[in-house]
């Protein structure tokens, strides 16, 4: 792995000898400390922040670097790769990343693995969508995407927005190799520069992989044409109250409407709606999601210039649908892939979902949470301190037939101040979680980096 690194750090410096490459890169070193009874972090130093920190991390650091060009014709290549040291895993080197993007006009296309952009000031709980955060490392795989909205034509005021991606969740989990399945197409109504309405759905199937219980699954070309269209396989297939169904589903129905206020205030309204199978694809899991508002000031320079409230639901689970197979369990499958939707033992989405790695199954999926995130800057003009604030509670229960005794109520908080802009940059974070089940957790940080 070290040796593939160098070997992408050492092409990207030399594409960048070129005149036409562009390159940039940087050098991370975070160090923590944590107080408590649980010898962890607190919530979100270690949540969301791209697998880079996991709960016992006492030091961690990357190094990264990309090259870029924009030819002739107006299409682009960008060549990244970046390694990853931390001591909260297994004391090991990670790639952080390592892809190829290739941009037209209007398409992208990636191979690879490339870390996700990060929405709404870093102040989501779980950015993307409820399904797809920054809380795991980012997946190997290839993906197509538009790089901006697709007008059905230069005077409609509709048009559309989609991806779709295949990736490989590796050997770490119960089913070998698995595979994951995802594609999201979001329609657009844009009548002005200053409303713009999405509307679609996002999908998710695992499928494929070697079970120790179950032996090799279906993984040839008509069992993924199969899998893609949520159709019946063969007896090793897994489903909810859709039997017999290929692969492992889920997914969220999502709206987002953005309206610029005046010409520095844009509010945004998110709604995300879960579903893994019949039942909530049909409702009948309401009001279960996401429900979020997104104050965004233009000016970055501003005291607050970012108010995020969300707002995460998920007790209802279909358990009144009088489905044979009872409440949902969302993001388990039992049947199969019992690792459920997680990658090398993290949460792929929201991180209030709870797993249990000496279990390997995710532990709590019942909850009502509340998160509040404000950025802003303290600044005048010649200084400026950009910072962040997360606050949550969380009201957990555990999952359907496995309950918490008592209940857990857990309050979540981090404050990040960017104190040093100049030849390096330093931020500074201090965590704290507080629940009624445990004793209370600090935690401190410092984040080194350079940018060349």
């Amino acid at each position: 792995m070290k040796k593939m690194f160098f070997l992408s750090l050492l092409c990207l410096t030399s594409f960048s000898t070129y005149a036409q490459w562009d390159f940039s890169g940087s050098v991370n070193l975070n160090t923590y400390i944590h107080e408590g009874a649980a010898e962890r972090l607190p919530f979100w130093m270690y949540h969301n922040q791209r697998g880079r920190v996991s709960e016992d991390t006492h030091v961690s650091g990357w190094i990264s670097g990309r090259t870029f060009n924009e030819f002739s014709n107006g299409n682009s290549l960008e060549i990244g790769a970046g390694v990853l040291y931390q001591d909260g895993i297994k004391d090991e080197i990670f790639l952080d990343e390592i892809y190829a993007a290739f941009n037209t006009d209007w398409l992208e296309a990636v191979v690879g693995r490339r870390q996700e952009k990060e929405l709404y000031k870093g102040l989501s709980a779980t950015n993307e969508s409820m399904l797809w955060s920054i809380n795991a490392r980012p997946m190997p795989g290839i993906s197509l995407a538009t790089n901006r909205t697709i007008f059905f034509s230069p005077e409609s005021a509709f048009g559309f927005e989609a991806s779709w991606s295949e990736y490989l969740m590796g050997e770490d989990r119960f089913v070998k190799n698995a595979r994951l399945h995802y594609k999201h197409i979001n329609f657009v109504y844009q009548p002005n520069p200053d409303f713009q309405i999405k509307a679609g759905i996002r999908h998710f199937a695992q499928w494929g992989g070697d079970s120790p219980k179950t032996g090799q699954q279906p993984e040839g070309f008509s069992d993924y044409i199969r899998m893609v269209f949520g159709r019946e396989g063969g007896e090793n297939a897994v489903g909810g109250d859709q039997a017999n169904v290929l692969g492992n589903h889920l997914g969220t129905y999502e709206l987002e409407i953005i309206k610029r206020l005046n010409p520095e205030l844009e509010l945004n309204f998110i709604y995300n709606h879960m579903f893994e199978d019949g039942s909530g694809s049909r409702y009948a899991n309401f009001p279960d999601g996401r429900y979020g508002v997104f104050l965004d000031f233009e000016n970055n320079r501003r005291l607050i210039n970012g108010i995020l409230y969300e707002f995460f639901f998920t007790r209802n689970q279909s358990i009144n649908a009088g489905s044979p197979h009872g409440a949902d369990n969302y993001l388990n499958n039992f049947l199969t892939y019992h690792s459920g939707f997680t990658y090398e033992s993290r949460i792929i989405g929201l991180p209030f979902f709870t797993y249990d790695e000496e279990l390997d199954q995710v532990v709590n999926n019942k909850f009502a949470a509340h998160h509040l995130g404000i950025s802003g800057n303290f600044s005048n003009y010649f200084v400026s301190y950009p910072w962040k604030l997360l606050l949550s509670f969380s009201h957990n229960e555990g999952r359907y037939g496995q309950f918490f005794n008592p209940n857990q109520d857990v309050y979540s908080g981090l404050f990040d101040i960017k104190l040093l802009q100049s030849f390096v940059q330093l931020n500074v974070q201090f965590g704290v979680e507080v629940s009624n089940v445990a004793k209370p957790l600090y935690g401190a940080g410092l984040n080194l980096s350079k940018q060349f």
